[in-house]
């Protein structure tokens, strides 16, 4: 996977059952969505997402699908252990996922696992902070101990300013790619704003339904109302 061009919002698909994901999945590509993330966790039996994927990419062959399979203790709803989540990862990148999203924690046990991937799938590793936007140049620096495509910070804005500084920091290192969300109400901003800063794209909700974090509203709404693909930063935001 040689480039990273992407658009410039992904929707998050967290569903517990498999037909509601692939009928979520499939109304998204119909609506012209083509960047999504499955959330494998969030089904009473993540393996069945790997199927659901396999074939919702035999119909939508033009999509690009994340997975994602977050562990209970980094704040996911998956109760397996690190070996089992890399092998669910694994599989769906053999099923045709493009991307997947790892978390920290998993990557510094995993060790040398997560590398089996790049070449196969573009890896995405993450650092989520469900309390507070710390300083964020040492958490970069831990994520980049670990080689991937892109590394991902998201942090929780407990005040306007936090949104300032997760932007911020994406300017900074502009050369890098990164996406970065301050989550929550007032991180709202961020998730519009981000690929104004160099985020490489930010989450959305699926139509009609909850999104799998604090903050996300409906592509429709980034799209339309707030025109996130039309922001430059030569635009004037009042």
């Amino acid at each position: 996977m040689s480039s990273l061009s992407l658009p410039r919002i992904a929707i998050a698909l967290g569903c517990s059952s498999p037909s509601r994901l692939l009928e979520q999945a499939r109304r998204e590509a119909e609506a012209g969505e083509s960047l999504l993330e499955f959330r494998l966790d969030y089904l009473e039996r993540p393996a069945q997402g790997v199927r659901v994927l396999q074939e919702f990419l035999a119909e939508n062959p033009d999509c690009i699908v994340v997975a994602t399979c977050r562990r209970r203790q980094n704040h996911g709803l998956f109760d397996g252990s690190i070996d089992e989540q890399l092998r669910l990862l694994d599989a769906a990148v053999a099923a045709g996922a493009r991307a997947v999203d790892i978390e920290i924690e998993t990557a510094e046990a995993a060790g040398t696992a997560v590398a089996a991937f790049r070449g196969r799938a573009w890896v995405v590793i993450s650092y989520h902070n469900f309390e507070s936007t710390p300083s964020l140049e040492p958490i970069f620096r831990r994520l980049a101990r670990t080689p991937a495509d892109i590394y991902k910070l998201v942090t929780t804005a407990r005040k306007p300013s936090d949104n300032y500084r997760v932007l911020a920091f994406a300017r900074a290192h502009a050369r890098v790619p990164l996406i970065v969300i301050a989550m929550g109400e007032m991180g709202f901003p961020s998730r519009v704003l981000g690929t104004v800063f160099g985020s490489r794209y930010t989450y959305a909700a699926p139509a009609g339904s909850e999104g799998t974090a604090a903050g996300q509203v409906a592509a429709r709404q980034l799209r339309h109302v707030y025109r996130i693909e039309k922001l430059s930063r030569a635009s004037k935001i009042s």
